[in-house]
Order: structure tokens, then sequence, then C-alpha cells
């Protein structure tokens, strides 16, 4: 991915008799932040069944009519203009979180999984995961992912799309309540760019 490159000054050490100097060279971490796609790659998909929908939700009892038992996952894409190169760190982020019931305590653990698609639609609603899941955190803010490892794969093919799955441990409870994390600014229907962050760091 395109990003600026900085060179520190060299520290040049002051040669000592005939020895010559060794020449030390810093190069401070650069840091890019990616933004969700917030279009036709990204939204949700029942766990159970073909289906589809625009919102960004993950858990449980999605509407009255959902079968109770089943769930819901979010499928996201972010795209780089250029290949990346070396990766340090990588973390997937949100700090839109709105959480209707107790998705956290009752689904287990929200877990983020690299996927690859080419269309968004019903069918990817048992799509086989790309590589192993990584647990994500809640925190005051929102949620953070460590999906470094990810990241590095997709660097070492010169891949400049990244796309990830979201869901719960369990697809739903079978308390017939909503259990839903949520992730919007003003309206949860509204799929936007920027209700995920992807910042890596090289």
């Amino acid at each position: 991915m395109a990003s600026a490159s900085w060179l520190a000054p060299a520290l040049i050490f002051a040669a000592c008799a005939s020895t010559a100097a060794p020449v030390v060279t810093t190069r401070p971490s650069a840091s890019v932040v990616l933004n969700n796609q917030g279009g036709a790659l990204e939204g949700h998909t029942p766990r159970g069944f073909a289906g589809m929908g625009t919102g960004l939700f993950v858990g449980d009892n999605l509407n009255p009519s959902f079968p109770d038992g089943d769930g819901v996952q979010i499928y996201l894409t972010f795209e780089a203009t250029s290949p990346m190169s070396s990766v340090s760190s990588a973390t997937l982020s949100s700090r839109f979180l709105n959480v209707r019931g107790t998705p956290f305590d009752d689904l287990g653990t929200l877990w983020a999984e690299a996927v690859t698609y080419d269309t968004f639609g019903p069918g990817l609603f048992d799509l086989s995961a790309a590589g192993a899941p990584v647990a994500c955190v809640r925190t005051d803010a929102g949620i953070d992912c460590d999906v470094t490892d990810v990241v590095r794969v997709a660097a070492e093919v010169d891949e400049t799309r990244i796309q990830f799955r979201l869901r719960f441990d369990l697809a739903g409870d079978g308390d017939g309540s909503q259990d839903l994390a949520m992730f919007f600014r003003s309206d949860s229907n509204t799929n936007e760019p920027g209700l995920f962050t992807l910042t890596i760091t090289r």
C-alpha cells in the first residue's frame, strides 16, 4: 500500500584512531490506516441459511421472524492502493459499537477470521475461512482484534484486498431474546466507510 517513507538522519560516530566508524541508521515505524469499504462488498448474512443484509450486525434473533437459535455474521472488506510491504502489526478496530441485549455474555468470544470472496451475497453464509480465527477484545471504546498474521500473509502474496468475517462462538443462545453487537453511526441499517479501521504498522 502506498505510504510515505521516512529516513532518519544517519547517526555517524566519530572515527577513533584508524578504526572505521560504524554508521547507525534509524527508521521510525510508519502506520497506515485503512477504512472498511462501506459498500457492496460488505454486510451481514445468517449463519444457518442463505440470506443477506446491509447492516453490520453480529449476534442472534435479528428480528421477530428470525429462527431462534440462529445468528448473523459480518463481512468486511479493506482495499489498499498498492501491495503491502513488511508488516510489524495490524489491528482491526471499531469505535462504533452499539449493543442490544447481552451478546458478549451469552454468545461467547467474538472472532475475526480471514475470508476471500469476489461478490457479497446470500451464498456466503457458510463460506469457509481462509485461516485461523483471532479473538477480538471488547474495550470501553469498542472492539480491537489483533490480525497481524492475516495481514502478513496478504503482504507476502502482494494482495491489496483484505477481507474478514466477524462472528461469535455461538450462533444463538435459544432464549428468544435479541443479543446483537451492531456497528453504525446513526442508522443501524446503513453500512458506511470508517465504521471499522485496519491499522497496519510497518
